[in-house]
Parts: structure tokens; C-alpha cells; sequence
């Protein structure tokens, strides 16, 4: 190994600490072969051993599973050995590359391959930023051909301090590597869920592998509220727990932003901090509010239903453009999440597992890429399944809390249905991420403002009013309704797709259940299987079968089609969230019970009929009634003959 000065080390002021290569020895597992500055104060820059506190950071860097790619990035994050309210981000690029492109072998590479991380701790989360400079970095060490050769490493440690600042945190090379467009393109309308299912605190596991689209599906989530990833992630890893673990640092003193306490003792109740409000003794109707610029706003409930779907657009578009120049630190924001014992990591590995199941830890938000945080179902209220878009919960109550209202949907099509549009053209910035971060940015100021009116107000419905309810007993909520912000009150409280009932909406409502819900997968199956019995059988009950699945399709072509006139038709028949489909959690069942399944394809049909029978002085939904009705029979009836014609035709053979 090349000679190194310690001398020569520039004091640990900057914001990064070390430059750290980790390999994996086939005897010792995964170990730190270098490390500028070395990691433990006095030792050789080759020295094997970690401070206490990071133990397990070899782990972090050289991820579960990373021996199935060439080369792959992880995120983690790490408790600061020196301070109990810091969190240090990590950033490991990580390659293998066959034993034959080596220059220099040493004996303790025994494989066909050799695998190593080059990884950077650093105190900005900085992480697309330094993994852009990273990967390069680590392409050229292993490009050398001889790991002894660190002078580059001692360099990079050297030039990433000298052009990285704070600075930057207030710039756009905080959200580097990050594409909101294809988080949004691949999880849709669940995105608002995810975004919803963090002010919860909960305990959440994502599950992904490789690592890197795993971590940033986690911190895009991250970057949907506003300051998170800048300001909130200070005390991420942060907990004292209730007994000394290897995993964590160990100190002495007790440290209140590491320790859990209740939230009532410390901060004022929501309606406390109503009581305080200038201007407002009742924050019912919006002429209340001191919001000048949305006086004229009329609530959900009194908009003209003759207004266009254009003019409604219009105004709409005047309210999110004006609420989006509000300062987000001028209303609480950043939400405290990540604080008294509530963790982010975006990724974990399986040493670090015990520490999840401490009293202390509230909750969590983490990444895993090892099966067994998925097979231990006590660890997770939500597993997230990020290469099937899957979120899954044992929790009823939870599930009712995320059901995404109808104004939620329409929130959730509209960015959907932009970034769609705008893909191609990379340029735009309608439709791109930082026009995301606004829109994401304006529902959660309207969801804060609208939170303060009192309990029965029906502009708390748009949200949910089961999600409001729980958001309100969160600490990140109390602590937020215990300060005053007078920035919250220039805020319209209403959701910003509040309006009239359409049938759009209910042509939303259903596409997103036959799309997204266990039921609409089943009735899916169910015409794959039909369409498997017209192969089959090839007689004329294939005709049959044709007819009725030709006109489930013509049907739903109608009902997922947009209005041509553009003028909003309403229904006031519905119940205010349109039909009521299915949540869009699926609730998972106990493993390890034989139980008997029941074929539920139809239950979806069943549940259109019934809310369409609800409607029927609406000529429209009775029409949708009798299609709903000769559709199913018309295919129930496809398929039982379908079978007939099959057992007959076996018992010919």
C-alpha cells in the first residue's frame, strides 16, 4: 500500500469524514480494508477495525445481495459517534470485477471475482451529488488494477471538501439522481398514498433489490415534502435505546431529541393552538381566514355545478400557482418526523434488525434488500413491495386511514396524467419534478390548513376524515399544531380538488379499482381465463364467450373515457367519495394457516351493481346498471358453458 502521512491530514471539519474501501474477504465476510481519515483515531489507514458505534458498517456498504450485480450504489445513514442529535449519510458505490483484470493479486483473493465498496460518510445529504462524483471515483480505483494505489482516494477526500457546502443545500444538486417522474410513472396514484402513509409514523419496509432504485424510491418519497431531505433528517438514526446494542453508539447522558417521550407533555393539543388563532373564533368558513388572496374562494360544497371542467382548471390552477409561492418554513415545514426515536434508513441490514424491535424506536421508514425483514411480520405495519408496486398491511384501520378519497384521486390523476404527457419532452417543466415537488408541496399546506378547522367540518372528508384523525395523534402533528405559523394562514382550507361529483369521477373511481384493487385483479384473471377457454374450445360457445367479453370491452371503454362536451355532470345521488370501491392496501393474511379461498372475480361487478342500484333516478347510472348486470351474466354464463364444452370434449377423448 502506498505510504500515507497521518500528519498530513487536514483536520475533520468538512463536510466529509472519511473515504472508506470496504471488501469482502471469503473467511472474515465483508471488512474495512482502508479508510482517509482512519476511522478509529491513532490507527493505520489500513487498519481493519470500526469504532463501536458503526460496527456493523461494512454491512452498509457492501449491501445483502450485491454479489448479483456488476455494480450498484447504496444510501445509508449512521448515528454521529460525537453527537446524539446528528445523523452521518453514507454513500458506497460498489463493483466486482474478474480476478484476471488484476494487476497486482494478493493472496487473500481466492475467487474468480473480487468485490469492494468505495464509500464516503458524509454530514450533508448530499447523496446524488457525491454518488455522480463517486462512481467515477470507483471506476477509476478499480480500473487501476491495484487496490494498494490509494492516492486517489486520499485526493478525492481532499477535493470533495473543498467544493462541497451547505450551500448546496438550498440548491437543486439536492434532489441530483433523483427522477420524481419515474416514481410517478411507476407508482401513479399510489404515490399520494406513500406520500400520506409518512406523516403517519408507522413502521414501513420497502423491499427491492437492487439497492439503488431501493433507496431512491425511498428519499423521492422523501422529496415530496418540502425541506424534508434539506432540514429533516438531521436526527434520522438518532434513538437511545433501552439497552446498549453493538449497532449504536453508546452515550451516557440522555439527549431529549433521542429519547421518546409523550408528545401531550411537551407541546399545546391542536385544539389549543385554534384557541390561539387571531381572527378566527370559528376557522369553519373561509371568510374567516386572513387570506385576502382567497376570500373569494367559494368552499367544496357551494361551486357552481354549470361551471366548465375548464374554467374550474383555470381557477384551480390560480390558487395552486399562488399557494405554491407561499414559504414552506413560514408554515412549519418540514414536518418532525424523523425525531424522538422515529428512524430513516434507506437502507438497513439484517445486524442492524434487532434495534427495530426496541421500545424506544417509534417507527421507522427503512429499505431492505434481505427476505427476512419480509418473513418477521411483526417488524412492519406496511410492507411496500417497490418492483410490484405492492403495499400490503395487516391493519384494517390502517387501510381505511390511507383510502385515497375522490378529490384524492383527481389530485392523483392530474400529476399523473402530466408527467404522462410531458415525458417526452425533457425540457418542460410542467409535468418534470420540480413541478411535482409544487403540487406535492400545495396539498400538503391545504391538508395543514384544513386540519385546523373544527371536528365535522365536511371539508375534512376530502382528505379523510379516518386519515386526519390519526394524523392528528402523530408527534410530528403536535408538534406542528403547537407553535404558530402565521404563513398557514394565507392557506384556502379546502382540498384543492374539492368540487362537484361527476361522472369523470366515478369513471375514475372505477378504473382505479379494476386497476389497482384485489377484487379488480381477480375480475382481470378472470377474463385472461375466459379468453384461455375460447382458445380451448374453438366451437361455438367461443362465439359466446366473444360476444360477452366484446361488450365488458366496449362498456369499459365507455366508462374510462373522458367526456366529450367537458362540462362537469353531477351526481347527486353518490355518496360523497364516488363509488365505494375497495381500499387500495391489500390486507394480508396470516401465513401459516390452510385456509380455504373463495373466487371473489365477481365481487367487484357485485359492489358497481349495488352503488349503481343507488342511483337509479339517474338515468345515466341505470344504463351503467343494465350493462353491469348483462355483462356479468353474459360472462358467467360464457364461462359455465365454456366448462361444459371442455368436459365433454375430455370425456370424447
Amino acid at each position: 500500500m502506498e505510504d500515507l502521512k497521518t500528519d498530513e491530514i487536514p483536520p475533520t471539519n468538512g463536510p466529509i469524514l472519511h473515504v472508506i474501501v470496504i471488501g469482502f474477504h471469503h473467511k472474515k465476510g465483508c471488512q474495512v480494508e482502508f479508510s482517509y481519515p482512519p476511522l478509529v483515531p491513532g490507527t493505520a489507514f489500513d487498519s481493519n477495525e470500526c469504532p463501536p458505534g458503526w460496527h456493523y458498517l461494512p454491512t452498509l456498504a457492501l449491501p445483502d445481495g450485491s454479489h448479483n450485480y456488476e455494480d450498484d450504489t447504496v444510501y445509508f445513514h449512521l448515528p454521529s459517534l460525537k453527537n446524539s442529535r446528528e445523523t452521518i449519510f453514507g454513500v458506497s458505490c460498489f463493483r466486482q470485477i474478474p480476478v484476471e483484470k488484476l494487476k497486482n493479486r494478493t493472496p487473500d483473493i481466492t475467487r474468480g471475482t473480487v468485490q469492494k465498496s468505495v464509500c464516503v460518510l458524509s454530514r450533508l445529504p448530499l447523496f446524488g451529488h457525491i454518488q455522480v462524483k463517486m462512481a467515477l471515483i470507483t471506476h477509476a480505483y478499480f480500473d487501476e488494477g491495484d487496490f494498494s494505489k490509494v492516492s486517489l482516494l486520499e485526493d478525492t477526500y481532499k477535493n470533495l471538501n473543498s467544493c462541497l457546502s451547505e450551500d448546496l443545500l438550498v440548491s437543486i444538486q439536492v434532489f441530483e439522481g433523483l427522477s420524481l417522474r419515474e416514481f410517478i410513472l411507476q407508482f401513479k396514484h399510489k404515490a399520494v398514498l406513500l406520500f400520506k402513509l409518512l406523516l403517519l409514523e408507522k413502521r414501513v419496509i420497502f423491499f427491492k433489490s437492487p439497492v439503488q432504485q431501493l433507496c431512491a424510491t425511498i428519499l423521492s418519497i422523501l422529496s415530496l415534502h418540502p425541506g424534508m431531505i434539506e432540514k429533516g433528517l438531521k436526527e434520522s438514526a438518532c434513538v437511545k435505546t433501552s439497552r446498549p446494542m453493538s449497532p449504536l453508539p453508546n452515550f451516557t447522558n440522555d439527549s431529549p431529541a433521542t429519547t421518546p417521550e409523550s408528545p401531550e407533555k411537551s407541546f399545546p393539543t391542536a385544539a389549543t393552538s385554534k384557541a390561539r388563532l387571531p381572527h378566527s373564533s370559528s376557522l369553519n368558513s373561509l371568510g374567516g381566514r386572513p387570506g385576502s388572496a382567497f376570500s373569494e374562494e367559494p368552499s367544496a360544497g357551494q361551486i357552481d355545478p354549470s361551471v366548465s371542467a375548464d374554467e374550474m382548471e383555470t381557477a384551480r390552477s390560480s390558487v395552486t400557482s399562488a399557494v405554491a409561492q407561499i414559504d414552506s418554513q413560514s408554515c412549519g415545514l418540514p414536518m418532525s418526523i424523523f425525531t424522538k426515536g422515529y428512524l430513516c434508513h434507506p437502507y438497513l441490514s439484517l445486524p442492524y434488525m434487532d434495534m427495530l424491535t426496541d421500545v424506544n424506536v417509534r417507527g421507522y421508514i427503512i429499505g431492505a434488500t434481505n427476505v427476512l425483514f419480509k418473513q418477521k411480520n411483526q417488524l412492519a405495519d406496511v410492507l411496500v413491495e417497490v418492483e410490484e408496486t405492492r403495499i400490503e398491511t395487516s391493519d384494517p384501520d390502517l387501510r381505511r386511514q390511507l383510502h385515497l378519497t375522490t378529490e384524492d384521486l383527481r389530485f392523483a390523476d392530474y400529476v399523473v396524467k402530466h408527467v404522462t404527457e410531458d415525458v417526452l419532452d425533457g425540457a418542460a417543466w410542467e409535468g418534470g419534478d420540480e413541478w411535482i415537488r409544487a403540487q406535492f408541496k400545495v396539498y400538503l399546506l391545504c391538508m395543514l390548513r384544513t386540519s385546523m378547522l373544527n371536528d365535522g367540518n365536511r371539508e375534512l372528508d376530502y382528505f379523510n376524515v379516518s386519515f386526519i384523525n390519526a394524523w392528528k395523534d402523530t408527534y410530528n402533528y403536535k408538534y406542528w399544531a403547537g407553535k404558530e405559523y402565521d404563513g398557514i394562514l394565507d392557506v384556502p382550507p379546502r382540498h384543492p380538488f374539492a368540487g362537484q361529483l361527476s361522472m369523470a369521477d366515478m369513471k375514475l373511481r372505477l378504473s382505479h379499482t379494476m386497476q389497482n384493487t384485489e377484487g379488480g385483479r381477480k375480475l382481470n384473471q378472470a377474463m385472461m381465463n375466459t379468453g384461455r377457454a375460447v382458445a380451448h374450445t374453438g366451437k361455438a360457445v367461443g362465439g359466446a364467450i366473444s360476444q360477452a367479453k366484446g361488450a365488458f370491452s366496449s362498456w369499459w371503454t365507455n366508462m374510462t373515457s373522458q367526456p366529450n362536451n367537458g362540462q362537469t355532470e353531477k351526481i347527486d345521488e353518490l355518496p360523497e367519495d364516488g363509488l365505494e370501491a375497495e381500499p387500495e392496501l391489500i390486507l394480508s393474511e396470516e401465513k401459516g394457516e390452510n385456509k380455504e379461498k373463495k373466487d371473489e372475480s365477481w365481487v367487484t361487478l357485485e359492489q358497481m351493481r349495488k352503488n349503481a342500484r343507488k342511483n337509479k333516478n339517474n338515468a345515466e347510472n341505470s344504463k351503467v346498471e343494465m350493462d353491469i348486470a348483462v355483462t356479468t351474466d353474459c360472462i358467467k354464463a360464457a364461462e359455465e358453458n365454456g366448462n361444459k364444452e371442455a368436459a365433454q370434449n375430455d370425456e370424447k377423448r
